[in-house]
Order: C-alpha cells, then sequence, then structure tokens
C-alpha cells in the first residue's frame, strides 16, 4: 500500500492546490481522505476532482485540538505554556485540548486503519503540519520533542509504502523547489 500524505496548501492559495493536484495527475488514486477543516478539504478536492473521486472526510486527520488556545497568536498564550511549547513541546497538554501523544495516537490510528483497509492501493491523505510530523516521527522512531525539525511546507508530499504491516518512509516534505 502506498500513502500519499500530503500538508494542505496555504489557506486561499488554489493555484498551490492546483498544482499539487497535478504533480499528483498520473498516480493510480484508489481514494482521497482528508480531514475536515477547510484548507485541508479544498486541497483535497482539487486533488480527488484530478482522479475522478470525491474526498473521504476523516476527521482523525485533523490538526491537534487547541482547547482554551484556539484562534490565539502563539504571544498570546500564556507564558507557562509558551516556555513550555518552546523547551519541550512533545510534552505538551494544552488546556482543554490535546497533547502531542493524543494527535499522534489519533493520527497514526487512522493511518494505519486506511493502510489495512487498502491493501496493495495507492491512496492520498490531506492533513496538517503537526499531524503529518507526528505520524512520519512515530515511523522514523523519531523522538516527540524533535518532531518538530521535520519540516512540512504547504502542498508538500510525504511517500510511506506499507510493506507487510511496516510503514517504509520513502519521502518527506517532498515540494516545488524554492519552498
Amino acid at each position: 500500500m502506498r500513502l500519499v500524505l500530503c500538508r494542505h496548501a496555504a489557506a486561499g492559495d488554489s493555484g498551490q492546490a492546483g498544482r499539487l493536484a497535478a504533480a499528483l495527475a498520473d498516480l493510480s488514486l484508489a481514494a482521497v481522505y482528508t480531514s475536515p477543516l477547510e484548507r485541508a478539504a479544498v486541497t483535497a478536492e482539487a486533488v480527488a476532482a484530478r482522479h475522478g473521486l470525491a474526498p473521504l472526510v476523516l476527521d482523525d486527520l485533523r490538526e491537534i485540538e487547541l482547547g482554551d488556545v484556539e484562534g490565539l497568536q502563539f504571544d498570546e498564550y500564556p507564558p507557562e505554556l509558551q516556555a513550555n511549547l518552546l523547551n519541550a513541546p512533545g510534552t505538551v497538554q494544552f488546556p482543554g485540548g490535546e497533547s502531542y501523544e493524543q494527535l499522534r495516537r489519533r493520527v497514526v490510528g487512522a493511518l494505519e486503519r486506511i493502510a489495512v483497509q487498502h491493501g496493495d492501493e495507492t491512496v492520498v491523505a490531506v492533513s496538517h503540519a503537526g499531524a503529518i510530523r507526528a505520524a512520519l516521527a512515530t515511523w522514523l522512531s523519531v523522538p516527540s520533542n524533535a518532531s518538530f525539525r521535520l519540516d512540512q511546507s504547504f502542498a508538500s508530499v510525504n511517500v510511506v509504502d506499507v510493506v507487510d504491516g511496516l510503514p517504509l518512509v520513502r519521502l518527506v516534505n517532498g515540494c516545488e523547489p524554492g519552498r
């Protein structure tokens, strides 16, 4: 099974979503999955349309739940939360939201279910930087505090082959030159 894990295009940049769709046009896709959040769904729609598919919304592909700080800028977070995010981001529990570990379990679980369902097929899953980093870090055995070093550009492509149930990461953050 080949999983093409893509970060959504930048908000409002339909050209970027279109370029991603064009880059994936030659693949034979069985399905396109997406986070329910609009920026991912718009990107998934562009990819799916090139293949005559409708995106399948999977709630577990959404970004980390920020809880009480949802909608705030980093400098508006409580000082203790800011310090924890800078010093040990993988250990943070967002007040009223998720921890990195909860995000990791949720996203990896969803992607594992997709892999089982699709056998030898190729699928695309459109998600978010934090969610993708969590999955890649798990599969590459990267410590949670270091996972934030796995860059994920807008509309980037990550390729993971699942062979005998084991993920083999083939490409990380593939994107247009210069991004």
